[in-house]
């Protein structure tokens, strides 16, 4: 009797822990990206327990959000943990985990020396997630709200621009490049609007300032403020213009500070 007991209480607890797991594997990613700010704004252990739990049950997206936590830290171990659960999550697919292993591998995580190869691997993969058809360019401020992908494109053109770890290609750069760009990252939209203008066509050059200003991008906004100050990219010299870009650039420059 005392046995038949025992046993159905062993059953019922790993019955109760293998329902959890299962609950914790199907987290909204909602709920997993509110632990994964809390932990990066606070550092609320709890909520680094939660994203653990929740990255062993299953979760590929609560492994992205542990190991997006875990590489920001000091302790080297922490860091090769963080970059071992971004690779289960990038392995599975998860585009934004793929970004965030490329650009550590790029920058070279703690204690560790950059891997170009790696780097550029994830990144690719993350940038042809992208649909073949660009979207309209709307205004994404700072390139925030751009997709994964895009942000990848964008690592990607300054690793082929800068030749990290391959030689300097600028075909290659302006390719990633004016990817990022068509899919809303501001600094892409800039550095591709300077890319014309050294090539003489302002015409393109100021369309994408233009749209690099209305994401909010300072240095778009301080560019075609001189412009219209000198009279430059086939535009008449306004005095008016040029005081009303410039606010925005202070404009630009103040919420910036602010995040």
């Amino acid at each position: 009797m005392h046995g038949r007991i025992y046993r159905f209480g062993t059953f019922a607890i790993a019955a109760s822990v293998a329902c959890s797991a299962i609950a914790l594997s199907r987290t909204p990613e909602r709920q997993v990206d509110e632990w994964r700010m809390r932990a990066l704004s606070t550092r609320d252990w709890l909520s680094t327990a939660k994203l653990r739990f929740a990255a062993w049950s299953g979760s590929e997206a609560a492994a992205y959000a542990l190991g997006s936590v875990l590489v920001v830290q000091k302790d080297p171990s922490r860091v090769q943990e963080g970059i071992d659960w971004l690779e289960r999550a990038a392995e599975a697919g998860e585009v934004p985990a793929q970004l965030a292993l490329g650009r550590v591998l790029l920058k070279g995580a703690t204690g560790e020396t950059p891997d170009y190869a790696q780097s550029r691997k994830w990144l690719e993969r993350a940038a042809r997630s992208l649909p073949a058809t660009s979207p309209t360019v709307a205004a994404n401020p700072d390139g925030h709200d751009a997709p994964a992908g895009a942000q990848a494109a964008y690592s990607l053109a300054s690793i082929y621009r800068n030749g990290y770890g391959v030689p300097r290609d600028p075909a290659a750069g302006t390719h990633w490049l004016s990817l990022a760009a068509s899919w809303g990252v501001a600094q892409a939209q800039f550095q591709l609007a300077n890319v014309y203008r050294e090539r003489g066509d302002d015409a393109q050059a100021l369309e994408w300032l233009k749209r690099a200003a209305a994401s909010e991008n300072p240095e778009a906004n301080l560019e075609l403020a001189m412009a219209y100050r000198n009279g430059e990219l086939g535009l008449h010299k306004d005095e008016a213009e040029y005081w009303s870009y410039v606010k925005e650039t202070m404009h630009d420059y103040k919420h910036q500070a602010q995040n």
